[in-house]
């Protein structure tokens, strides 16, 4: 190469290196070998619902249009979506935001709703569908915003996996004076019906119940705090006239017996498996509380199961008799 030549190829080679290095700092960190900022960790949120208390309902849509950290818009949320909570039972789960959170402890922790229109930008947003396909809008205000019970921590160079627990069955009652129309229970009750929690410091409590004497169209568990559960669990209770109010979760008892109770943090629990009955209007009521035994040799108090994080207590029960409300 001459001389000349060189002087005009340096500039393109030049060039070209600044490209190079320009991309290179595009390029998504790797929080797991490279970790970008001793003060950055990466979190990854999802979520996940306990069930309804309605025969008649076949899905239960929300929209997220924002996730906010601390009042602000976190940046691991890509977008608004719209999705099926009714789909996330029994440990499903979708994932609603991964990305970049500074290193810290976030006990402030908001879900944004839209009501008004879903990802597509149709109309509603949030709302019930029917055995029939119907769509029931859920009233409420255009943009609302859940404030979430729970705390998560972040780590240098880690991921701190999250779940939020979206318990319909205490979020959404019929409208007063309806049996076909749907909202939102009020503010703070909707609080007290969205958890989050860390899934490393999670077990479940799964198992089968075998039933030839209830009678019952639907059972639900209810999981309690150890001792938590009272005499007034029974009945209707709060502005929305929630039962069952201060349930940790819930989930339904499927039709082959078997239950899982997902995501529940390290300690102790009472279990307690509610008959239901559809009344003449298609409505599930609490009919009882099963009566149960305990199957195999394995030894376990329904009042008092320990739960320790990555572990799933499995039981057996076999229905002997129902205990009337």
């Amino acid at each position: 190469m001459s001389y000349q030549s060189f002087i005009r190829t340096k500039p393109l080679l030049l060039l070209m290196a600044i490209a190079v290095a320009f991309t290179s700092c595009l390029k998504e960190p790797d929080f797991n070998n490279n970790p970008p900022d001793t003060d950055m960790g990466r979190a990854k949120i999802e979520i996940t619902d306990g069930p309804i208390d309605n025969p008649n309902v076949s899905g239960v849509y929300v929209t997220v249009a924002d996730i906010k950290i601390n009042g602000e818009s976190w940046a691991g949320f890509k977008g608004k979506a719209t999705f099926d909570l009714m789909a996330l039972q029994h440990g499903e789960t979708k994932l609603l935001g991964d990305g970049q959170l500074e290193v810290g402890t976030y006990d402030n922790i908001e879900l944004v709703l839209h009501t008004d229109t879903d990802a597509d930008g149709d109309s509603p947003g949030c709302y019930i569908k029917d055995a029939q396909g119907v769509k029931h809008a859920l009233a409420g205000a255009n943009e609302m915003t859940i404030k979430v019970k729970g705390v998560m921590a972040t780590a240098t160079g880690q991921t701190t996996e999250s779940v939020i627990d979206f318990d319909l069955r205490r979020a959404i009652v019929f409208e007063s004076g309806s049996t076909t129309d749907f909202e939102f229970v009020t503010e703070t009750e909707l609080e007290n019906a969205v958890r989050l929690v860390e899934k490393n410091t999670t077990g479940n409590i799964t198992g089968n119940i075998t039933d030839g004497v209830s009678g019952s169209d639907k059972i639900i568990v209810y999981a309690y705090d150890k001792g938590d559960f009272g005499i007034d669990e029974k009945f209707p209770q709060g502005p929305s006239q929630i039962m069952f109010k201060n349930a940790v979760t819930s989930a339904v008892v499927n039709a082959d017996g078997d239950f899982n109770l997902a995501f529940l943090e390290s300690g102790n629990y009472e279990l307690h498996f509610i008959s239901y009955q559809e009344n003449d209007e298609e409505q599930l009521m609490a009919h009882g509380e099963l009566q149960l035994n305990i199957l195999g040799s394995v030894t376990i108090d329904l009042l008092g199961i320990k739960v320790d994080a990555s572990d799933t207590v499995d039981v057996d029960l076999k229905v002997t008799g129902l205990q009337f409300f």
